[in-house]
């Protein structure tokens, strides 16, 4: 029995030794997903427990989220959580501390968190994450591997979410600011050319050429602003779990040949030759129509701007591995390698001194999060010189939609 103590102890000062580590790495961690990455780590590792996880609240919605998890249930994605009807909602609306040792039978558990993560909860330990008196989430561990969660475990991932609230309160707050910088530094463009050319207009004089130049200047900057701004909002809408998705049975064969068919003028405008590859007798997709299109329109109009006269797009779908998968094919200039880890940043471009990279530098952020909204993963593979492809997949409809 006292040896049995002893281990206890032990044990006992290496959580209190990784959480002093964490404090540091946590107040020094600025971007929410690698921060929220390390918080369910050290939550999984620190609990010895199968899977961690954290969901915060949304300041607009008042909604729950699954943000991050680790372990047996990391596949999950963004998931909305009932409030009424969940552990982490009961954690969160009492502030308190729960355990459960058998999910199964507790009313509070929300089983859908096991139906999209692919993942079986037994026992869970959920703790709120408060700033101050205020709770903005809460930290799960679960199934707590050869035992029970008992007080200690309480204790460590209580003084753990302490800490880990502060941090995702900081990083929000930076990723505020620094994203309103940004948003700032996007906007002055536009609007000096709007302002120079307008009081240019007021000059007397003005032959008609320049009248004509100046008003097409205008409007073109202030098209250029209005796009931003939509596209910002749109983003936001998607980050924060907002934006509307209306999900039904969808054939990609007709979105793909609708896009490719709309988007010819332009191909043709530029020399090149656009086509679309797609097998009959494909599964459908649960997905929303209007915003599967919203993905082709804005790859295939990449691949068109960035491509060269005489090149071609080529828009494949084929069934892999159980997933319908999507291919944006072009020959244009390539992307260079350490470009590629940034394409999907907010307001990125690829540098370019001959002036192609244009845009808003939302269109790729915006594509990804609708993707993923829809279940499925975006990659991007290119060669300087030779060309850029951008896959994308989908899981097939299995069953009627309820």
């Amino acid at each position: 029995m006292a040896e049995l103590t002893l281990m206890d102890l032990q044990h006992h000062l290496a959580q209190l030794e990784t959480l002093l580590v964490m404090s540091r790495v946590l107040a020094s961690t600025l971007d929410l997903p690698t921060l929220l990455d390390l918080i369910v780590k050290a939550g999984r590792e620190m609990i010895d427990c199968e899977a961690s996880s954290i969901l915060l609240l949304d300041s607009k919605s008042g909604e729950l989220y699954f943000e991050a998890a680790s372990g047996g249930a990391a596949s999950i994605k963004r998931v909305a959580v009932p409030l009424d009807a969940s552990v982490a909602g009961w954690v969160c609306r009492t502030g308190r501390p729960l355990v459960i040792g058998d999910a199964s039978a507790d009313q509070r558990f929300y089983k859908q968190a096991d139906v999209e993560s692919l993942f079986t909860t037994h026992s869970i330990l959920a703790v709120p994450l408060k700033v101050k008196d205020k709770i903005i989430g809460c930290l799960e561990a679960v199934n707590k591997r050869g035992a029970s969660f008992g007080e200690d475990d309480t204790e460590i991932l209580t003084t753990l979410a302490a800490q880990a609230a502060i941090a995702v309160q900081n990083a929000r707050l930076f990723q505020q600011s620094d994203q309103v910088a940004q948003m700032v530094h996007e906007l002055r463009t536009p609007l000096t050319g709007i302002v120079a050319y307008s009081e240019l207009l007021m000059q007397p004089g003005l032959r008609p050429e320049m009248i004509a130049e100046s008003a097409h200047t205008i409007n073109s900057e202030a098209t250029r602003l209005a796009q931003f701004i939509n596209d910002f909002l749109d983003l936001t809408r998607l980050e924060s779990g907002r934006a509307r998705i209306a999900y039904q049975p969808v054939d990609m064969g007709f979105v793909v040949r609708d896009v490719v068919q709309l988007m010819q003028p332009r191909a043709v405008e530029c020399d090149l030759t656009l086509m679309g590859s797609i097998p009959d007798d494909l599964p459908q997709v649960k997905g929303d129509p209007a915003r599967l299109k919203q993905i082709l329109l804005n790859l295939i109009g990449n691949a068109i701007k960035y491509n060269r006269r005489g090149g071609k797009v080529e828009v494949n779908l084929d069934l892999c591995s159980d997933q319908i998968r999507v291919q944006v094919q072009d020959t244009g200039k390539g992307i260079p390698p350490e470009s590629l880890p940034h394409l999907f940043d907010k307001f990125y471009r690829v540098p370019d001194a001959e002036g192609w990279a244009q845009g808003t530098g939302l269109g790729l952020s915006i594509v990804k999060q609708l993707v993923e909204a829809h279940g499925g993963k975006i990659e991007i593979e290119s060669q300087v010189g030779v060309g850029t492809t951008v896959s994308f997949s989908l899981s097939p409809l299995s069953r009627p939609l309820s």
